[in-house]
């Protein structure tokens, strides 16, 4: 019936799905999680080997700002990225949140 907006329609599928799924994502600590879980987050992920703590100890590139939300939302996007970059992933007890913005500032890069 509508020959030019069925064509539109299976391109969209083709061209704009792809992007979606290409695009970088990054998990942080979400405003609402109090410090006392962030620490809970930095201490399960360093402690347990989960991830590479280093750049958030002192004399690391992440250390500063030096409060538990910097810190763990390096550790929690460390984690997020290796471990499938999943929602689950990146779920830390609902203290997690996925954004689309890079959060990496001066030194310290988010991968």
């Amino acid at each position: 019936m509508f020959p030019q907006l069925k064509l539109i329609f299976l391109l969209s599928l083709v061209v704009i799905q792809p992007l979606h799924i290409l695009a970088k994502t990054w998990c942080v600590a979400a405003a609402s999680a109090t410090d006392t879980q962030l620490q809970a987050n930095i201490d399960w992920a360093c402690n347990e080997g989960k991830v590479d703590c280093a750049k958030i100890n002192p004399g690391g590139v992440c250390y500063e700002p030096n409060t538990p939300t910097s810190h763990a939302s390096f550790v929690m996007n460390d984690y997020y990225q290796n471990h499938g970059s999943t929602e689950e992933a990146c779920d830390f007890n609902h203290t997690g949140q996925i954004i689309s913005g890079d959060p990496s500032y001066r030194r310290c890069r988010y991968t």
